[in-house]
């Protein structure tokens, strides 16, 4: 009997179609960031960065390898942004990777453990605090004035929280198919936006493509977040 080559049971196994959307999520991931990013006209080390979107919503569909390596690659534009071209350096700036790649890691664990919104919230506890020690330790290595404290405590790592948290609340409603949740907090997301950024035109141009990034990325998770479970084998044996 003709066996199937290992390369292609793979490429037609499940864990091959979740890489693939895990992959696209990252592309998308980066996009989000990168159209987030020109939504800010503060401080250049400062952005808005809406990659994590992409990162919770394959963390909590598939698990944390999968966060850890969707993170990891949604933040090659913040990463090249921030350090290459920015005053990290490309060899400080890969912090930037890994303190991402934790956030999308713990998603992952605490997934099923207690609520989505709350999964996510906690998740960039270990992310925060990186970022913290990392910044203040940067502070005392840039040049003086470079990081000032309030651009490390107000401009980044509060910033952050309030993504996560806005984040958090889109993700949980995604799960549970509250479409019109959804939809008023992106509004409500959309007006904030808004009002940080004043270019009428260009703002309305870069949230409309944050949108249907948005939707995108939504499209590509939304049919395996019900996908039934298989039952544990030791569930099986017990009603044998």
């Amino acid at each position: 009997m003709w066996k199937m080559h290992p390369v292609v049971r793979f490429l037609k196994s499940e864990k091959a179609r979740n890489l693939g959307i895990a992959l696209a999520a990252a592309v998308l991931g980066n996009l989000l960031s990168f159209l987030s990013s020109q939504l800010t006209p503060l401080n250049p080390q400062v952005t808005f960065d809406f990659s994590h979107l992409a990162t919770f919503a394959i963390a909590i569909t598939f698990g944390p390898w999968y966060g850890l390596l969707t993170a990891a690659l949604s933040s090659l534009y913040p990463y090249f942004h921030l350090a290459v071209f920015g005053i990290y350096g490309p060899v400080f700036g890969l912090a930037i990777i890994f303190g991402k790649s934790m956030t999308g890691f713990f998603c992952g664990l605490l997934r099923g453990r207690m609520p989505t919104f709350l999964a996510i919230t906690l998740s960039y506890i270990p992310e925060s605090i990186f970022t913290f020690l990392f910044l203040h330790w940067m502070s005392s290595v840039l040049p003086p004035g470079t990081l000032t404290w309030d651009t490390i405590t107000v401009g980044v790592i509060a910033e952050g929280w309030v993504e996560v948290i806005m984040f958090s609340f889109i993700i949980d409603n995604m799960v549970r198919r509250r479409v019109v949740e959804t939809a008023v907090l992106m509004l409500e997301i959309f007006i904030i936006m808004f009002l940080v950024h004043k270019e009428f035109l260009e703002t309305l141009l870069l949230l409309l493509l944050i949108a249907l990034f948005t939707l995108i990325l939504f499209e590509l998770v939304e049919k395996t977040i019900h996908k039934p479970r298989s039952r544990l084998p030791e569930n099986k044996d017990r009603e044998q």
